[in-house]
C-alpha cells in the first residue's frame, strides 16, 4: 500500500493520475508476468524437444501423400480401402453394434464405456540392434495437478456452460484491480477524470488480447481464442469507465447550464465522437450480434476501434503513450501473421453424408510445421478481378482445426458445412461432379473422387495444446464431437508416428466420437482407417481403440457397409460415458504398468506419468469432459501420476 500511497500527498491525498493508471497496469503485467513464470517449467520441455521446437509457429512444405481412394463411379459415400489399410494380421473385422444401447423411445440414451469392445494392442517389436533408448518426452504436470485434484475439479467447475470457475475467478481479480483504480482516493461521482484515463490505459492490454499472433499467447502458451473472455471483458470495462467519464461531464456541465458552450469546443466535440464510436462498438459486439451477423460485427469492431483511437488523440493528445502502445500491438499481430500467410493449392471433395454434409480439403503441398490440435484460417481466392490481393486485404479468415499431423504427407481440413461460407463451399466441391470427364481423370490420379482445384490462402497455424505434450502421458482420451473429429484424429496420428519412432510414453489411447448419424464413420472411413494400422515400437506396447456413438433420435439399427471396420474400431447407439471411458484408461494404464508390458522399457517409465483427455465439439461435450476428470478418485489420481484436460471448442 506505501508504494500505492506514494502517488497521494499526506495532506490532500491528491493522486498524480497519469502516473497511477499506469502502474495499476503495471501490476496486472506483474500478474501475467506471475503466471508465465509457472508455466516456465512446462515451457522449458516443449521448447527443447527436438521434434517440437521447429513446429506451431510456420507452416512448411512437406512430402504429398496419396490420398484415400473413393469410388468414382457413384455419388454414394461408399469407401474403398487399400491393403495398407488392414490390421497385422491382414483381416478386417465386421463392426460391432451394441444392440442394447439401441433407444426405444426414440431417444438417445448414454451408452456405457466401451470397454466390452476389444481394443488393437500393437506389441513391442524387436529392437534393432544398435537402435537409441526411447526419446519420449519428460512430462512436467500442472501445478492444480501436483496439488489435489479438488483443485482441478475447482477451478475446471462450470459456472455456466463452457465458463468454468478458474475464468471466473480471473476476471473477478481483474475486475477488482480496475474498481480499486477508480476508487482510491477519488469520488466516482465528482473526479470523472479518473475513470477516463482508466479507460485510456486499458486499451493497449484490449489490443494485445485482440490479436491472433498476439506476444501474450507466445509467452503463456495458451491459444489467443481462449483469451476472448479476458477481451470482451477488458473491453467492456473500457466502454463503461468511457461512459461514467462523458455522462458525469455532460451531467455537471447540465448543472451549471454550460453544456451549449463546452461542446462548441473542439476537445468535447471529439469526446463525444470518441464515446459515439465506442458505445456502438459495444452494442455492435453483443453476442445476439456477433453469432448472427459476423462479418456486420467485424466491419464494425475495426471501424469503430479506429474511429475510437484518433477521435481519443484528438480529444486528449497527452495520452498517446497508450495508443501507440496498441498501434504497436496491433501491427505486430499483422506482421506476424502476414509471415505465418502461405498462398498454395488446394483439393476440395464434397462428403454430403459426413456431419450432415462437410468438404474435404487437401493441401498436399503443406505438410509439416504445426502442431498436432492446431488450426488454420483460410480463405478461398476469388476468380474475379481483385483476386488474390482482394481477398487478402478484405476476405475473412475462418479457422478450422488441421485433421492430420504433421510430417503425414499432407495438410487435411474437414469443414462442415453450418453457415452460409461453408455451405458455399460445399456446393463448389459438389460442382466437381458435373466437371467434363478430362477433369474427374485428373482428379482420380490424384487418388480421389470428383475433386475441385481451388487457390487458396493459409494462415497459421494457431492455439494448439500449448505447452502440453501428449506423447509425455501414459495415456490419452480423445473425445471429439461432430466436426470435433479433425482434433481427434490429428492429435492420434501425431503420437502413432512418435509411438513408432520411439518418442512416446502413451501406453493406451481411448477415442471417442459422438456423431448424430453412424453414416458419417462410414463415410470418413478411409481417413480413419490406416490411424488404426498397428504401428510397432520398439520401446513400449501401445493399446488404441476407438469408439463411435450415434446419437439420432431413431430406433433404427444403423446400416451394415460393404467394407467392414478395421479391428480396434466400433460402433454403439446412445451418448458416450466420458467418465466411464476415462476410467477404462486409468485401469488400462495401471495394468500396462503393472504387468511390466513392453520389455525395452526406458527408465524414465517406470511409473505412470499421467493421463491427458483433450476434448474437441459442443459446449455441453467439454464440459463432460472436464466434470469426468473432477471425478476422478484420490487413489486412481496417485496410481497414473494425475490426470489433466485440455478444451477445444469448434
Amino acid at each position: 500500500m506505501s508504494g500505492l500511497q506514494s502517488f497521494a500527498s499526506p495532506t490532500t491525498h491528491k493522486v498524480n493520475v497519469p502516473a497511477f493508471a499506469f502502474h495499476i497496469d503495471i501490476v496486472l503485467l506483474s500478474l501475467f508476468a506471475l503466471y508465465v513464470a509457472l508455466t516456465l517449467p512446462r515451457a522449458l520441455v516443449r521448447l527443447f524437444q527436438p521434434s517440437e521446437i521447429l513446429n506451431g509457429f510456420f507452416l512448411r512444405s512437406g512430402a504429398q501423400r496419396s490420398p484415400p481412394e473413393r469410388n468414382n463411379s457413384t455419388r454414394s459415400t461408399r469407401t474403398l480401402l487399400r491393403a495398407d489399410t488392414l490390421g497385422r494380421s491382414g483381416t478386417l473385422t465386421k463392426p460391432r453394434v451394441d444392440a442394447s444401447a439401441l433407444p426405444g423411445d426414440h431417444s438417445a440414451g448414454t451408452s456405457k464405456a466401451a470397454d466390452s469392445f476389444p481394443a488393437i494392442v500393437t506389441p513391442v517389436s524387436r529392437r534393432p540392434r544398435g537402435a537409441h533408448q526411447s526419446s519420449a518426452p519428460t512430462r512436467v504436470p500442472r501445478w492444480t495437478t501436483i496439488v489435489h485434484p479438488s483443485l482441478a475439479y475447482a477451478l475446471n467447475f462450470r459456472v455456466s456452460p463452457g465458463f468454468s470457475l478458474g475464468k471466473f475467478l480471473v476476471l473477478v481479480t481483474y475486475g477488482l484491480i480496475v474498481l480499486y483504480a477508480c476508487v482510491f482516493h477519488s469520488n466516482p461521482f465528482t473526479d470523472f477524470d479518473r475513470s477516463g484515463y482508466i479507460a485510456v490505459s486499458q486499451v493497449p492490454i484490449v489490443m494485445a488480447l485482440a490479436g491472433k499472433s498476439n506476444w501474450l499467447s507466445w509467452l503463456c502458451g495458451v491459444g489467443y481464442e481462449k483469451f476472448n473472455y479476458v477481451h470482451r471483458f477488458a473491453g467492456r470495462i473500457v466502454v463503461f469507465a468511457a461512459n461514467v467519464h462523458t455522462l458525469g461531464y455532460l451531467y455537471q456541465w447540465s448543472l451549471n447550464g454550460t453544456v451549449q458552450a463546452r461542446l462548441r469546443t473542439p476537445m468535447f466535440i471529439w469526446g463525444l465522437v470518441a464515446i459515439s464510436a465506442f458505445d456502438l462498438l459495444f452494442a455492435c459486439s453483443l453476442s445476439f450480434v456477433r453469432d448472427r451477423m459476423y462479418s456486420f460485427f467485424f466491419a464494425t469492431h475495426v471501424t469503430c476501434v479506429v474511429v475510437a483511437l484518433l477521435a481519443i488523440y484528438m480529444h486528449y493528445p497527452p495520452i498517446l503513450p497508450y495508443l501507440l502502445a496498441a498501434a504497436v500491438l496491433y501491427a505486430f499481430d499483422h506482421i506476424a501473421r502476414i509471415a505465418r500467410t502461405r498462398y498454395t493449392t488446394a483439393w476440395l471433395t464434397a462428403e454430403n453424408v459426413l456431419n450432415g454434409g462437410t468438404t474435404l480439403v487437401d493441401i498436399p503441398s503443406l505438410g509439416a510445421g504445426w502442431r498436432a490440435g492446431q488450426h488454420v484460417r483460410i480463405r478461398v481466392v476469388s476468380d474475379t478481378w481483385f483476386g488474390w490481393w482482394g481477398t487478402w486485404l478484405i476476405g475473412r479468415a475462418r479457422p478450422f482445426t488441421i485433421a492430420t499431423g504433421s510430417n503425414s504427407g499432407g495438410m487435411m481440413l474437414e469443414i462442415k458445412a453450418q453457415g452460409a461460407w461453408t455451405r458455399k463451399l460445399l456446393r463448389m466441391a459438389d460442382e466437381a461432379a458435373d466437371a467434363r470427364p478430362a477433369e474427374k481423370s485428373t482428379d482420380t490420379e490424384r487418388g480421389r473422387g470428383p475433386a475441385r482445384e481451388v487457390r487458396i490462402i493459409v494462415e497459421g497455424p494457431y492455439s494448439g495444446p500449448g505447452y502440453t505434450l501428449y506423447t509425455a502421458y501414459s495415456g490419452v482420451v480423445l473425445v471429439a464431437g461432430g466436426s470435433g473429429i479433425s482434433y481427434a484424429t490429428s492429435v492420434l496420428d501425431d503420437i502413432l508416428q512418435k509411438h513408432a519412432c520411439g518418442k512416446s510414453n502413451v501406453r493406451v489411447i481411448e477415442v471417442v466420437w459422438s456423431v448424430t448419424d453412424p453414416d458419417s464413420l462410414y463415410s470418413l472411413l478411409p481417413e480413419l482407417a490406416p490411424l488404426m494400422n498397428p504401428r510397432p515400437s520398439p520401446h513400449t506396447a501401445l493399446s488404441l481403440r476407438f469408439t463411435v456413438h450415434w446419437t439420432r433420435t431413431s430406433s433404427r439399427a444403423p446400416r451394415v457397409p460393404r467394407t467392414p471396420l478395421p479391428p480396434g474400431m466400433h460402433i454403439r447407439a446412445g451418448r458416450p460415458d466420458v467418465h466411464a471411458t476415462l476410467q477404462s484408461v486409468i485401469a488400462g494404464v495401471r495394468d500396462a504398468y503393472s504387468t511390466g508390458r513392453g520389455r525395452n522399457q526406458s527408465r524414465s517409465s517406470v511409473s505412470p506419468s499421467g493421463i491427458v483427455i483433450g476434448s474437441c465439439g459442443p459446449t455441453p461435450l467439454i464440459d463432460d469432459a472436464t466434470r469426468a476428470v473432477g471425478r476422478v478418485s484420490w487413489a486412481d489420481w496417485k496410481d497414473v501420476g494425475g490426470v489433466e484436460s485440455i478444451e477445444e471448442c469448434v
